[in-house]
């Protein structure tokens, strides 16, 4: 019996720390629930529900629960790392919500189909310059003023590059991403 001991203790430790190793992180996305709620995360976190940032709570390694303002976001990972998202509100509304965004990651989305490129170029220009030509995207196709745009630093994700941004949509936040090719080509806005 004193031997089982030293042994059980062993075999848990070696668990757990293959437990820690394989943690799944909160994937980038961003998404739209029923209600007009705006949900967004950032690789590894925070995740954001509108504007504000949410308190995040991991039950395992693929379940995490994002509160704010009432709302209760519950992210699932799936085993190739794709999102789903669902949303519980006040008086107990619910509800699955829409995946915007996410890198390329052979996730199925509700247009089925990468956006055709719309054919401007940037090619030559640096990584630096990237969001101003994504605030340019965004105001046209949003119907915003470029001041009310605000875009985050180019970063490579994959073999393309994604520059994030968003604008105030009626109190809300609307978030968005703009897609360049590796070369730095403009791809879309979604």
């Amino acid at each position: 019996m004193r031997v089982l001991i030293p042994t059980l203790g062993l075999a848990v430790a070696a668990l757990s720390m293959s437990a820690t190793s394989a943690l799944a992180a909160v994937p980038f996305f961003n998404a739209t629930c029923p209600g007009r709620i705006e949900v967004h995360a950032d690789e590894g976190g925070p995740i954001y529900i509108g504007a504000r940032e949410a308190t995040l709570k991991r039950f395992n390694d693929n379940y995490y629960e994002a509160r704010s303002g009432g709302v209760t976001i519950s992210l699932t990972i799936r085993p190739d790392g794709t999102p789903d998202v669902s949303y519980t509100g006040k008086n107990r509304a619910n509800g699955v919500c829409q995946i915007k965004a996410a890198p390329d990651d052979g996730m199925n989305r509700s247009d089925d189909a990468r956006p055709e490129p719309r054919g401007r170029r940037s090619a030559g220009v640096s990584m630096g310059a990237l969001p101003d030509q994504c605030r340019r995207e965004a105001t046209e196709e949003f119907d915003v003023r470029p001041s009310d745009v605000t875009t985050n630093m180019a970063f490579r994700s994959g073999e393309r590059i994604v520059v994030q941004g968003n604008f105030p949509d009626g109190g809300r936040t609307t978030f968005f991403n703009c897609w360049f090719d590796g070369d730095g080509n403009f791809v879309s806005v979604n």
